[in-house]
């Protein structure tokens, strides 16, 4: 029986073996991963859909932020992008920088929940509700070069050497110490208590673990809010746009108008809107899902959005904001 098998097989493989190598040339061609990402436009997420506050959540226009698209580099997509004007090729050391993909995936999520903290923050701040913050927590994103320490990304920071750390202003605590003290640091990683190490060193006058750090918080408050983000989202583009939905919410004022309002940009607890990436691709997208307002940070990335408005010959408002005050005021003029 095994033998008329593999004779089969055998002759099979004889009269369909150009086939066979067509198959596998192409299941390769598609598969094999070249050290290259490709940028390219994306869509749009409303978030004015993501965010309920309370029960009265509604606009008669809608809230969005726009994404790029990003992918892995195969042959045929390379080649591609080549020829595409609108799709990036990056390097890979251009997207992970010195961090793997498990880092940078981490450091992503993790910068989306701090632009959500951020922007409920910045919200309730300007919008004069009442709230309180709970549940800080310091995660580690980056370690300095000239760092001496094996704290790890990823780390929780609870303690450097006798300063409990509970909130982002306890890390200012560390200048207590003079540079090349000698500590033990207490962090929580993947559910599990470790101690680190470190040598503290100087750096602007200051003393320093050597690390970058995001922190994460809660809002606590009156109101009963719901952001709804799925898990392959990530990223702190959106911060913007989402401390603009929590405000709308929160005072009654509807600044859509019935529009369909995009927009990109980073947002801290203070109100500060930040510049991003990927604003090329962001308008295409806003563009090709007919929005007609684009908010864009400004300084670099409102140039580059007004230079391919120009070049592209788009019918889009594009207005720069410093700030969520800027972009409250702008939209209620528009």
């Amino acid at each position: 029986m095994f033998n008329k098998l593999y004779e089969a097989g055998k002759e099979y493989i004889k009269k369909e073996y150009k086939f066979l190598i067509i198959l596998l040339s192409l299941f390769l061609l598609t598969t094999i991963r070249l050290p290259y990402y490709i940028d390219m436009p994306g869509g749009l997420i409303d978030i004015s859909e993501r965010i309920e506050v309370d029960e009265n959540s509604k606009l008669n226009g809608t809230l969005n932020f726009a994404y790029v698209s990003e992918m892995r580099a195969t042959i045929p997509t390379y080649l591609i992008a080549k020829v595409n004007k609108d799709w990036d090729i990056l390097k890979k050391e251009e997207v992970l920088y010195t961090f793997t993909e498990d880092e940078m995936s981490f450091i992503d999520k993790l910068s989306l929940k701090e632009a959500v903290s951020n922007a409920q923050y910045a919200a309730f701040q300007l919008s004069g509700e009442e709230f309180k913050i709970e549940n800080e927590k310091i995660y580690v994103t980056n370690i300095f070069k000239e760092a001496k320490t094996n704290v790890k990304i990823k780390d929780q920071i609870i303690k450097v050497g006798d300063i409990e750390i509970n909130k982002m202003e306890d890390i200012k605590k560390i200048n207590n110490y003079a540079p090349g003290t000698k500590v033990k640091i207490t962090v929580i990683n993947n559910n599990k208590e470790y101690i680190r190490e470190a040598e503290l060193i100087e750096y602007e006058g200051k003393t320093i673990i050597g690390v970058s750090i995001k922190e994460t918080f809660d809002i606590i408050s009156n109101h009963e809010i719901r952001i709804n983000y799925n898990k392959k989202e990530s990223g702190p583009s959106g911060g913007m746009m989402t401390a603009l939905t929590v405000y709308s919410y929160l005072t009654g004022e509807d600044l859509t108008k019935g529009k369909k309002v995009v927009g990109t940009g980073t947002i801290d607890v203070y109100g500060n809107v930040g510049e991003i990436g990927g604003v090329k691709h962001k308008l295409i997208g806003a563009v090709k899902n007919k929005a007609d307002i684009f908010l864009v940070p400004n300084g670099e990335n409102y140039e580059e959005a007004i230079k391919v408005k120009n070049e592209k010959n788009y019918d889009i408002k594009i207005i720069g904001v410093d700030t969520l005050e800027d972009a409250i005021n702008e939209l209620r003029k528009n």
